[in-house]
């Protein structure tokens, strides 16, 4: 048998070498931490919405991106427009790696007003949340019986918020004209403040979007936002002073009597599960006092995250992680966007929770900064 040359043998060997070198530098790189060690560690540097707080606080999350994709995550709360709304030279003199808002409007805002300004800027949405509006018994019952909400297979919804707008709020009808006995004063719609919140301001964009067209699942036009905005404002006028952010506004909702505190409160359906999960046995009292009412359709807060350079781009694959998605939701209470099968209702057996969610479609970017711009300063409404 003839043997193989000198030189094949060190082709062969070469050949080798450089398919050992590229299959290491795939694993190291694919920020999965498979099949390679735990990558290169890397800090990331991220502003997101607080209702984001304690999933980022929470032990398994941050040993998993740590242990599984060597990310560390350094991640301080600030509403979702007032981060996306920083400046380019703001953004690097700080060392921000990512942004992460509540909000596909707001992401488009952010790349509208920072277009080409880093090289290795990525997006994606990993966790979702509707809208909805929390409620007590009474305030519920009256509105059922108004036939402003409707109850399907224990779960509410909202069927008419145009009228429950038009005819109540702004009219300033009261709960008593409704029969809801012990609920008192003028029936508005409370929120988080929509100037510096996501979750308020999803609810205004919702409302906008209901009264600025003829079809609810179309987003309006500049010019139909703009025939609006003096009614958007007064509703936004007819609810006093507002929380900043999304988490404490829905604790002090709770800890202040709920719907004896605001009849109608609307917020992120996350916040609720939170709660519920971490109270345990003792939530059943919250149980009690707080109906979930889903507006027909909402809009699904989108939490994507925006990656300005690539260490931040190996947090997004990081947060896609299925174990992580599962801690999301059943701790959490953040649907998935990226895995198929974790947003299982019947998770929470005590919460009458959509399994599926009729939803609109948010305004562009340019619509979103003149309604912005309106409920920060009335005069720019008109």
């Amino acid at each position: 048998m003839r043997m193989p040359s000198p030189r094949f043998l060190i082709g062969l060997v070469l050949v080798l070498v450089v398919c050992v070198a590229a299959a290491w530098v795939l694993t190291r790189g694919d920020g999965g931490g498979t099949g390679g060690g735990t990558p290169e560690a890397v800090t990331v540097n991220c502003v997101g919405g607080s209702e984001k707080t304690e999933l980022m606080a929470d032990p398994d999350v941050k040993r998993i991106l740590k242990d599984t994709y060597g990310v560390t995550v350094g991640f301080n709360p600030q509403g979702s427009y007032d981060q996306v709304q920083l400046g380019t030279e703001d953004l690097k003199s700080r060392k921000i790696d990512c942004l992460w808002p509540s909000s596909a409007s707001a992401q488009n805002v952010f790349e509208t007003k920072h277009t080409g300004a880093f090289g290795e800027y990525r997006a994606e949405t990993v966790l979702q949340s509707p809208e909805v509006v929390y409620a007590g018994p009474q305030g519920t019952e009256a509105l059922v019986k108004a036939g402003l909400v409707v109850k399907r297979s224990e779960r509410y919804y909202i069927v008419d918020l145009k009228k429950l707008l038009l005819e109540y709020v702004l009219k300033r009808k009261t709960w008593d004209s409704l029969g809801a006995a012990d609920l008192h004063g003028p029936i508005t719609v409370s929120s988080t403040d929509p100037a510096r919140s996501n979750s308020g301001f999803t609810l205004t964009q919702l409302e906008l979007n209901i009264i600025a067209t003829a079809d609810v699942f179309q987003a309006p036009s500049l010019a139909q936002a703009k025939s609006v905005l003096p009614t958007i404002r007064a509703l936004y006028d007819a609810q006093g002073l507002q929380a900043a952010s999304s988490d404490a506004g829905f604790r002090q909702w709770l800890t202040q009597g709920a719907e004896f505190h605001a009849p109608l409160y609307a917020g992120y359906e996350n916040q609720l599960i939170q709660q519920v999960v971490q109270m345990g046995a003792s939530s059943a009292g919250v149980l009690k006092n707080v109906r979930i009412l889903y507006p027909d359709p909402t809009i699904y807060s989108d939490h994507p995250i925006l990656a300005l350079d690539a260490a931040a781009g190996r947090f997004i694959d990081a947060m896609k992680d299925r174990q992580i998605q599962e801690i999301a939701w059943q701790k959490y209470g953040f649907r998935s966007s990226v895995q198929v099968g974790i947003n299982d209702p019947a998770v929470f057996k005590d919460l009458p929770l959509a399994d599926q969610i009729r939803t609109t479609t948010p305004p562009n970017a340019e619509v979103t900064l003149a309604l912005l711009a309106c409920v920060k300063d009335a005069k720019e409404c008109s």
